[in-house]
């Protein structure tokens, strides 16, 4: 039996929904990560890989209005993911960015409503009214906003070591491509050339990186989950301690709501490290301070490393 790469893509977003649920009542840095593949499993599953697509369009009154709808889902779980792969390191989420998605809604809803025939329910709704300057700017300006998104998360991720960000990088590759992929179709139908041979397989080659490339990104992300659970009870640890040399330093601490266990451990280093300008460390404090440094620089990329490494040689020295 054939199985379908959507299929492939869906079972992986409901397990990383699954998966990911427990921690996204429990910590709000993880609900980014939620949104994205919840979305992304409702956009999925406008395509008909659980229920029938004509039955699911119908619940919309038929004419195709399921594509708009996936794609609305498509382009929010992008955007979460996007924001998500950028917030894995602990920096934290913008909620003032979220205008941006119902200013991408319209750009490309608005097009869609222009589409002079949509016709019936159909699987191929998008090559059958390809020659439609419409269509063509509805589904362009969608493919040109995931695009973007995936650039913006590639930048955001720039640098980044821990090894499932190669697949989320792939991943995100993979999706940009498939999109380029797209426009260059839908312009190649709009500019008459009809449905020869070559240019439906320019179309055909959208289908495979687009819904793998959302495989890779999971798997990326699942894979970075899996690593900062296992080393959350070590951090958490590594904080307690800085935290009591902290306070027998005689420093007031403010606890912040929800931080990351990395970056308080990163926080409460650099107050140690400060000390360290002005009184002379002991010799249990300088070792605590080596281990934070080796230990917090294998986990991300901080300028906080850098700042602790570039104090008085005596701070990291035995």
């Amino acid at each position: 039996m054939d199985v379908r790469i959507e299929t492939v893509a869906f079972l992986a977003l409901l397990i990383l929904t699954l998966l990911r649920l427990p921690s996204a009542i429990r910590e709000p840095s993880s609900r980014l990560t939620w949104i994205a593949t919840i979305t992304g499993l409702g956009a999925i599953f406008m395509v008909g890989v659980v229920v029938p697509l004509p039955v699911i369009d119908g619940w919309m009154g038929g004419a195709n209005v399921v594509n708009l709808i996936q794609n609305l889902l498509a382009t929010t779980a992008f955007w979460f993911v996007m924001q998500a792969a950028r917030t894995l390191d602990g920096t934290r989420f913008n909620p003032r960015s979220l205008w941006e998605l119902p200013a991408m809604y319209l750009s490309f809803a608005v097009p869609f409503f222009l589409i002079a025939d949509r016709g019936g329910t159909s699987d191929d709704f998008i090559k059958d009214n390809a020659e439609q300057f419409g269509l063509w700017a509805y589904a362009s300006i969608y493919m040109i906003w995931v695009i973007v998104i995936m650039t913006r998360m590639l930048i955001g991720i720039r640098g980044r070591q821990p090894r499932p960000y190669v697949l989320i990088r792939i991943g995100a590759w993979a999706i940009l491509l498939a999109s380029l992929i797209e426009i260059a179709y839908l312009t190649l139908r709009l500019a008459g050339q009809g449905r020869p041979a070559p240019v439906e397989f320019v179309g055909n080659l959208f289908i495979i990186p687009f819904y793998g490339g959302v495989v890779l990104v999971c798997a990326g992300i699942l894979g970075i989950a899996i690593v900062r659970a296992s080393r959350r009870p070590m951090n958490a640890a590594l904080s307690r301690l800085l935290k009591r040399a902290n306070v027998d330093r005689g420093m007031t601490l403010t606890a912040i709501p929800d931080e990351d266990p990395v970056h308080e451990a990163y926080r409460l280093a650099v107050r140690l490290t400060d000390i360290a300008n002005s009184e002379q460390l002991s010799r249990r404090e300088r070792v605590l301070l080596r281990a934070a440094a080796q230990l917090l620089d294998r986990q991300m990329r901080a300028p906080t490393v850098v700042r602790m490494r570039s104090m008085d040689p005596k701070v990291l020295a035995t």
